[in-house]
């Protein structure tokens, strides 16, 4: 990838920190009472959720009854990621201004660390957008020396990559595309060179794509996130593609 990179993914998840932060002055030192009436309060809260979302459920016969104990695990469970994810995603300058790494995970916090988390996830959300800008605006140029079909098609966000088939000339991809923005559930890429492959595609979330023509042939490039491997980037040089719709070839 040249712009949808595996760097420029992590940078869209350091976005949106600062949406659900609340002032509250007793963030500003670290009181273990404070913590335990904010994490009972807020633990309350999404029990009497997640029990009028069971209810509401098995009312239309879809859900299991409302389960307290697992449900409490689900919150305990959410709280120690939330934890984490936060350590490694902010910088330090703003690790330290923060007196509870556990009551910012429960979404409390000093105007002044708002306000630090505010301007690091905006500063993150304008070079996201500046780079998708780029991307878009060289793609309107290249697209124009493009195959029509592949202009038109070749877009799979939120799609998962079911199954990959690979033969001496072509791979084909299998799509579930009940997630994406298309009815196409096939994407055959025909006589294929593997330029990059980080793991194996199979149950992979497709995340972006960005495409090159290069020397008569086409560069596919796609970022996919497999649940088990992480961030992978793919990159095919191939003659062409063509996609399948509904039992029908889309050329």
């Amino acid at each position: 990838m040249k712009y949808f990179t595996k760097e420029w993914y992590e940078l869209c998840q350091k976005t949106s920190f600062h949406l659900l932060l609340e002032e509250e002055n007793r963030a500003e030192t670290f009181s273990e009472a404070y913590f335990q009436q904010l994490y009972r309060d807020e633990r309350s809260k999404w029990l009497h959720l997640q029990e009028e979302v069971a209810s509401l459920m098995q009312t239309n016969g879809t859900k299991e009854p409302f389960n307290k104990d697992h449900a409490t695990k689900q919150f305990d469970e959410s709280i120690m990621y939330n934890q984490e994810h936060l350590k490694k995603s902010l910088p330090d300058t703003i690790l330290n201004q923060i007196a509870d790494l556990r009551v910012f995970a429960l979404n409390k916090a000093t105007h002044d660390v708002i306000e630090a988390v505010t301007q690091f996830c905006e500063d993150n959300k304008r070079a996201v957008d500046m780079t998708m800008d780029h991307y878009r605006k060289y793609y309107a140029e290249a697209s124009l020396s493009m195959d029509r079909e592949l202009v038109e098609n070749f877009g799979f966000h939120d799609c998962t990559v079911i199954k990959s088939i690979r033969n001496d000339k072509s791979m084909t991809l299998l799509l579930d595309n009940t997630g994406g923005f298309t009815t196409i559930d096939e994407v055959i890429f025909e006589n294929v060179t593997i330029i990059k492959q980080d793991a194996g595609l199979d149950n992979s979330w497709w995340l972006y794509e960005e495409v090159y023509k290069v020397n008569n042939r086409y560069e596919f490039h796609m970022l996919l996130q497999n649940p088990d491997m992480g961030i992978i980037d793919l990159i095919l040089s191939a003659e062409r593609a063509f996609f399948r719709k509904l039992g029908a070839d889309v050329r």
